[in-house]
């Protein structure tokens, strides 16, 4: 069994990982996402990511690429509506 200070240090390291796993995760969705916006947005939505600093940031950038995602989908039906 470790010492105290020893596991204390071990349960430090261990959320830290988790945290920068999690990070890790976000911005994995994140790079996936961007390849499903339309070319001419993709841009902006980058230097997004790139000046996210915290996780809070990469889930706000998470929450505008669905409503960006959305708008793209409704465009999209709205054009075949009208060519029917």
């Amino acid at each position: 069994m470790p010492s105290p200070k020893i596991q204390e240090i071990l349960n430090e390291l261990d959320s830290l990982i988790n945290r920068e796993k999690k990070y890790i995760e976000l911005v994995a969705t994140v790079e996936y996402l961007l390849n499903l916006i339309e070319p001419s947005k993709r841009e902006k939505f980058k230097e997004a990511l790139y000046d996210a600093e915290t996780v809070e940031d990469v889930h706000e950038l998470i929450k505008a690429i669905k409503i960006q995602l959305g708008i793209q989908g409704s465009r999209k039906y709205l054009l075949t509506l009208g060519e029917q």
